[in-house]
């Protein structure tokens, strides 16, 4: 914890100094982004490495997912190849450029507890599973994020991204009583932002279709 002029700074930055001295990656490379976008990842992507160093770097990036949300889907994607470990130090690069990134706390910022989601469909291209994401923010620094692939494949993008609606609302109204037991009363309603329109016009139509009828369930658990 930092004390800075904008307000306090929970950082892990000493963590990640050691974790860059233990792999060997002090003098490495920055990169400004911890993935390669154009990179789709896969068992036989590049040269296999050794199992337990692996293992040990993703377990490293897990624990330092607590205070940053910006490496939840890059830990989460790499962490699926537990079985068969790829080659992959950007994130480390990553990490080495911005080792001091960490969750402010600013004073005199409204609580307002404000959610976004966001899900990529069929982007895995081992098993064609969507990719369900979401963070939290109250008043200046996200409390709750997560980045997680859904549990079947989704048949188009609408249903990947309302099953992440219906996710997303899970946590909400978690949160909420949450912080009731810490006697925090939020004064505005919650808002929870997603972009797909058709996700948003299905959640404003109580008129089901045949081609929507087995998302029925979560329709009715966002509309409620």
């Amino acid at each position: 914890m930092i004390l800075t002029p904008e307000g306090i700074l929970i950082s892990q930055q000493h963590y990640v100094l050691s974790m860059l001295f233990k792999f060997g990656m002090t003098e490495c490379k920055s990169v400004s982004t911890p993935l390669d976008r154009n990179v789709k990842f896969r068992p036989d992507f590049g040269p296999a490495c050794d199992p337990k160093r692996f293992r040990q770097i993703v377990g490293s990036f897990i624990y330092l997912t607590i205070t940053r949300s910006d490496l939840s889907y890059p830990v989460g994607l790499i962490s699926q190849f537990m079985a068969h470990p790829i080659v992959e130090h950007r994130i480390l690069r990553y990490v080495s450029c911005s080792k001091d990134k960490g969750l402010l706390y600013r004073p005199g910022v409204a609580e307002q507890l404000v959610g976004t989601t966001d899900a990529d469909w069929a982007r895995n291209v081992g098993d064609h599973r969507s990719t369900s994401r979401y963070a939290f923010s109250l008043g200046s620094v996200v409390v709750a994020w997560s980045s997680k692939k859904q549990p079947i494949v989704a048949p188009s993008s609408i249903e990947a991204e309302y099953r992440g609606a219906a996710g997303v609302t899970c946590e909400a109204i978690w949160l909420k009583r949450v912080l009731k037991d810490m006697q925090v009363e939020l004064s505005n309603p919650m808002t929870i932002y997603y972009d797909n329109l058709s996700s948003i016009h299905l959640a404003k139509n109580p008129v089901f279709h045949a081609r929507t009828k087995h998302i029925e369930v979560h329709y009715r658990f966002v509309r409620e």
